[in-house]
């Protein structure tokens, strides 16, 4: 019998997933079960094209079936039943909107998805409570139709996330000195900086306030104060100039708060006028530009789903190869070599005790 023994270059278990997935074998036949879904969905996307005047949806399913199965599992990936499952996962997704394609046009489509997403962004909170939760900016109409929007979105979304790191680092007084003696990771919360510094404004702010007024009172009298008057404006100007210094350390966090302000208020901004911009754009579509996209997110769908078997697939292939090397990394030879090497080193311990 032929034995079988792991690549030299595979020294550890963390390696095979990296291996595998590079693999040009690997990508050499996944990138050809793309090419023939190519190919069909080219031969096949004219029958959806079709569909509001065939109006035949259960047999537009049959063929989709079919012709899918026939033309994807001779490329040997995935087997039959897979190959049927992406197809059937991907027409359970949309069979509600194919149904709605059936019975009016693509655009009546294309409206449909518009009022979908208005009325998901209409509903009051207690019914969003009892939904599952809709991101209407991940609807595949706003995806498809959308991209500059997105990338606003996107830009506002960093913007913030910038301005909340450096919010955070500033809290955490980035330049002050750790004592790792007293630091603890079961504390609670960390030290805040600027709470600190507030805090001790505050505090100072309050010591001030009956001085001053002492100060008014006496700067009202004679000059018999005068002593006293120095004292008080000696002891305020002290006060009066750590309060500045304190403000002055404040001024870039106080800035970051108004600036990240200002980001958060302008990206509620552009999620507000989702529906507004949508609409705007649904307006400059016409009927070939309706079917154009509705292929086109039709497309998408079946995509992602061909390629979650894929994955799946690819990731069966790497637990079996993971499997096999928990149970056949160490080879019988080697598992006889050490038990050779510990029966010879039990028998020269009992030999010195005197039993052989």
């Amino acid at each position: 019998m032929d034995y079988l023994n792991f690549i030299a270059s595979i020294t550890e278990r963390g390696q095979i997933k990296n291996f595998i997935e590079s693999d040009a074998g690997v990508q050499q036949q996944e990138g050809k079960l793309y090419s023939v879904f190519t190919a069909w969905w080219q031969l096949h996307a004219p029958s959806l094209g079709e569909l509001p005047k065939t109006k035949k949806v259960m047999e537009l399913r049959g063929e989709f079936l079919r012709s899918f199965v026939d033309s994807l599992e001779p490329v040997g990936l995935l087997d039959r039943f897979k190959v049927a499952g992406v197809v059937a996962s991907w027409w359970d997704e949309v069979k509600y909107e194919l149904r709605t394609l059936s019975e009016s046009d693509f655009g009546g489509l294309v409206d449909s998805w518009v009022d979908t997403i208005r009325d998901a962004l209409e509903e009051d909170e207690e019914e969003q409570k009892n939904q599952t939760k809709f991101d209407p900016l991940n609807h595949k109409l706003v995806v498809r139709l959308m991209p500059n929007y997105l990338e606003e979105i996107a830009d506002a979304e960093a913007k913030i996330a910038e301005l909340e790191q450096q919010k955070e680092a500033f809290e955490r007084g980035e330049d002050a000195e750790v004592d790792e003696a007293e630091a603890s990771e079961d504390d609670a919360e960390a030290v805040n900086f600027v709470k600190e510094l507030e805090t001790r404004l505050k505090t100072l702010k309050a010591t001030i306030k009956e001085p001053k007024k002492e100060l008014k009172t006496l700067k009202k009298s004679s000059l018999l104060y005068r002593d006293k008057i120095a004292e008080i404006e000696q002891s305020l100007g002290l006060v009066e100039a750590e309060i500045a210094e304190i403000e002055e350390q404040l001024k870039p966090y106080n800035e970051m708060k108004k600036q990240l302000a200002a980001a958060k208020g302008k990206l509620r901004t552009l999620k507000n006028e989702l529906v507004k911009r949508l609409e705007a754009k649904r307006a400059t579509l016409t009927d070939e530009d309706c079917q154009r996209l509705v292929l086109a997110t039709f497309e998408d769908g079946l995509t992602a789903e061909l390629e979650r078997y894929v994955t799946a697939h690819r990731q069966q292939v790497i637990a079996t190869v993971e499997n096999w090397w928990d149970k056949y990394r160490v080879t019988l030879q080697d598992i006889e070599t050490e038990r050779d090497a510990a029966v010879k080193h039990l028998s020269e311990f009992l030999s010195g005790l005197g039993y052989a």
